[in-house]
């Protein structure tokens, strides 16, 4: 049996539409008259489709599909309406309806399009996530195996004096472990963009990032930033964890101090990254954002501009070699926003 919940402010059309469903067995069908009922209906239980109107008053079905998908909700939506300009066809499938139809003057038309696509709709999301399953399954059993081939490298050199056998056991854990890191990378880039960006407060990422790493290695000073909220992917974590990692892998053990802080270029905002190791040649600046260049797996930097590229954030380097990085993370002015001011209700910029 199929869920679907039905919300339109017509309720004779609800009526219809419930029997209309409802009449062949294969629907289990929920009406509500408002989005906001919607929303308390979803509060107790979980739908296959959402089916809802697109002009409905107070609230209506383009702003329920919204603050849906910005829950991370990912219950297919098909979005009905009357007649009306193209632009809503636009918005709606911009906001992440599934498909969207138009109610016309003959029901039979409508009504029998509707059970089609939401039989596609439902269709659509098992597959999706048979997929994610697949993938993470898969992901956690290569994992595994990574993690015995690992222990048997372990296990040979420490029966072997042959320095040839334990160059090519280590040779062999290293590429063991960009293997793994080429795994969690695929995780971490399926995750971009799938929750609604949110305005975070840079110093307590920051701190986080940085308490994920080993510690003692280097002093993380930060200047000038505890008051700024900024405006991005809820992957914002994993760009300062991958610039802290990538100082600590390629400092060559001269690394004793990362300084983050901040300035005002015009009305962006800079977040600068700098730390004291060998810094990067001038002939890699170029190079090291793009995927598989970099050293390793070349991931970790790729990783960090997509994320923060959601939200429309920018990165470079600008340092020397010898004298370590310096990234700059140019912030637009509508996303980012003094946490003094943050009480104002700042509204979510548009994307």
């Amino acid at each position: 049996m199929i869920s679907v919940l039905l919300v339109d402010d017509e309720p004779d059309l609800l009526e219809v539409a419930k029997l209309y469903l409802e009449r062949s067995g294969v629907f289990s069908v929920d009406t509500c008259r408002s989005a906001k009922s919607a929303l308390n209906a979803l509060t107790e239980r979980r739908y296959d489709a959402i089916i809802a109107d697109y002009d409905m008053p107070i609230m209506s079905g383009l702003d329920l599909l919204k603050e849906l998908k910005a829950k991370g909700d990912p219950t297919p939506f098909i979005m009905l309406t009357g007649a009306g300009p193209e632009d809503v066809v636009i918005d709606a499938l911009n906001a992440g309806a599934m498909f969207f139809l138009r109610k016309g003057d003959n029901l039979d038309t409508p009504f029998s399009d509707l059970t089609h696509k939401v039989h596609l709709a439902v269709q659509r999301r098992q597959s999706e996530r048979n997929l994610q399953l697949f993938s993470a399954i898969s992901r956690h059993d290569l994992l595994n195996k990574i993690a015995g081939l690992q222990g048997y490298a372990e296990l040979v050199r420490a029966h072997t004096d042959d320095s040839t056998i334990i160059d090519y056991m280590t040779k062999q854990q290293l590429i063991l472990g960009m293997i793994r890191e080429q795994i969690q990378f695929i995780e971490d880039y399926e995750r971009i963009g799938i929750q609604k960006p949110y305005w975070q407060q840079v110093t307590s990422v920051i701190r986080k990032a940085a308490s994920l790493q080993p510690a003692g290695i280097i002093n993380l000073t930060l200047e000038g930033i505890d008051e700024i909220e900024i405006f991005s992917d809820p992957l914002l974590l994993k760009v300062f964890y991958n610039l802290l990692d990538n100082t600590i892998r390629h400092g060559n053990r001269h690394i004793t101090t990362v300084k983050i802080s901040a300035m005002k270029s015009g009305g962006d905002l800079i977040l600068l990254y700098e730390d004291d190791g060998v810094g990067i040649p001038a002939a890699e600046k170029e190079h090291i954002f793009i995927r598989g260049k970099g050293k390793n797996t070349g991931l970790g930097l790729y990783l960090i501009r997509e994320i923060l590229s959601i939200t429309g954030i920018t990165i470079q380097e600008t340092g020397f070699a010898g004298k370590g990085v310096r990234f700059e993370i140019t912030v637009p002015d509508v996303r980012y926003r003094s946490i003094l001011s943050a009480g104002e209700a700042t509204p979510a910029p548009e994307l």
